[in-house]
């Protein structure tokens, strides 16, 4: 059998220490429900922490298959529309926010909508900048700086999200010309969600550090609660019992110049864009989404 390196392996010994000592979700607490209305309950383990390093590779499960578009178009609708508009992400053939669209076909104030608050008042800018414009110019000009942070938790907004973030922080981090990126997660479905935010994120993270000539550093990843729900064990052990490919994923960054020579800003170099290649993996395992 191949061994598991990297994410797949750091991915399977959460799943199974969860699945073997975790512990099952009180019945007269669960909230989440199947399609078919049934209720959902999870086998949970709480402060999970984990580190991903260059060395690791591109942070892309083998053992099933992680859909690579639309991860970074829902990042790319997050971090560079700055949006809460699911209309934009159903124009990009983009579903993952249909379940949650209000009767404007807006997700409310959550994610885009606030990274494009503007909040951040610096000596050099006549305007505030919004939480991204305030990111890359700390990291540019400040970047020995420990407030160079994002949040998506507002306690103000939070009755006006059709749902409350589950990633909801990150802070940037430069050492000695090397960026590394602290990422926070209240709640991980690990299944479904979890994959698909670790591969988001880790993109997300090296194009910033190629975009503002960073060295990649290490990715921390904090999780409050890690779960599976109660119909994805099954199949997640099966997934984590099969040989893996045994290849290395290459990343392509969407060109940091134009034709004309000019340096496109982190806006212009779309997420979408960005193209995997030599991606093995073992297909894909269906899991029944709970809301």
């Amino acid at each position: 059998m191949t061994e598991y390196t990297g994410f797949d392996n750091i991915y399977r010994n959460i799943v199974m220490e969860i699945i073997e000592h975790g512990t099952d979700q009180d019945p007269t607490l669960v909230r989440a429900k199947y399609a078919d209305s049934t209720p959902a309950p999870t086998r949970f383990i709480q402060g999970v922490h984990f580190k991903l390093t260059p060395a690791d590779g591109i942070p892309i499960l083998k053992s099933k298959r992680v859909f690579q578009k639309t991860p970074l178009i829902e990042l790319e609708w997050i971090w560079q529309e700055l949006s809460n508009d699911v209309t934009w992400l159903q124009d990009h053939k983009c579903k993952v926010w249909n379940e949650w669209a209000d009767e404007n076909n807006t997700i409310g104030k959550a994610y885009g909508y606030q990274l494009a608050k503007k909040c951040r008042k610096l000596p050099d800018h006549k305007e505030k900048l919004n939480q991204v414009e305030y990111v890359l110019h700390q990291l540019q000009n400040n970047p020995g700086s420990r407030r160079i942070m994002t949040s998506l938790w507002d306690v103000d907004d939070l009755d006006e999200m059709t749902l409350e973030p589950c990633v909801w922080a990150t802070n940037w981090k430069v050492n000695n010309n090397v960026l590394d990126l602290h990422v926070k997660q209240r709640s991980a479905d690990m299944a479904l969600g979890n994959p698909f935010n670790v591969y988001q994120y880790a993109i997300l993270h090296r194009l910033i550090a190629d975009h503002l000539d960073f060295e990649l550093g290490t990715m921390h990843w904090c999780i409050d609660d890690a779960h599976v729900y109660d119909r994805h064990i099954v199949s997640l052990k099966e997934q984590l019992s099969q040989e893996i490919p045994d290849s290395r994923p290459t990343l392509i960054l969407p060109d940091k110049y134009d034709e004309t020579g000019h340096k496109r800003s982190f806006f212009e170099r779309r997420l979408s864009e960005v193209k995997l290649e030599n991606y093995e993996n073992n297909g894909v395992f269906k899991y029944e989404i709970a809301e």
